[in-house]
């Protein structure tokens, strides 16, 4: 079982529309083509993990062992896996914890790992509330301007913060994210509809 902690699960926010029909094929296409740029002749990257859908305690504990024994299978040091894994398990918490679903309960959120030659790459898709959007390109664009000693002084400020306490983490997930990962968080918001957006990242680590 995995050592690292699962955060407890609340219900993400609700839109009040249904993605189907067009929409829906439009953000499986993001989910495909995340994976067409692994699985091509001229790739030498290597598919580890895929998963479209909903995201709940359940399989968040079941991805994160399945990554935990295909990395330490492929041969990288144990210091990578936890390092790695610890990435993968705050993205997908941000994901369980604030993605939106749509009228149906539905999330149609997805996550795709590779590993390069000498890094590992995670692909991740969300819905999010169309009133969200702004705070959240925001919050990304505010810690892509930081360097890592800026973003280690935020982070520690954030733990202080009586803000934090009260919320419980409020904030902290995506700083985590950006805290950990090589270089920049890079993202897209792609319009859904009149409730939704959708955000796609992704965010690459160092095999050590």
């Amino acid at each position: 079982m995995s050592a690292l902690p699962i955060k407890k699960f609340q219900p993400p926010p609700v839109g009040m529309t249904i993605i189907k029909d067009q929409q829906l094929v439009e953000i499986k296409a993001l989910y495909h083509e995340a994976i067409g740029r692994i699985v091509t002749p001229e790739s030498e990257d290597l598919l580890l993990f895929t998963h479209f859908g909903n995201f709940n305690p359940s399989k968040i504990e079941s991805a994160i062992k399945l990554t935990e024994s295909l990395i330490l299978e492929i041969g990288d040091k144990r210091q990578t896996m936890k390092r790695f894994c610890s990435l993968f398990i705050e993205i997908l918490q941000n994901i369980s914890l604030h993605a939106a679903r749509d009228r149906n309960d539905q999330m149609h959120a997805f996550v795709v790992i590779s590993r390069g030659k000498n890094s590992y790459r995670l692909v991740a898709g969300n819905l999010v509330l169309n009133v969200d959007t702004q705070a959240l390109v925001q919050r990304i664009d505010e810690l892509n301007e930081m360097d890592a000693t800026a973003l280690r002084r935020l982070y520690i400020e954030t733990l202080c913060n009586d803000e934090f306490s009260a919320k419980g983490g409020a904030g902290l997930g995506l700083l985590t994210v950006a805290k950990k990962i090589d270089g920049k968080i890079n993202y897209d918001i792609i319009p859904v509809d009149s409730s939704f957006n959708y955000f796609r990242m992704e965010v690459e680590m160092s095999v050590l």
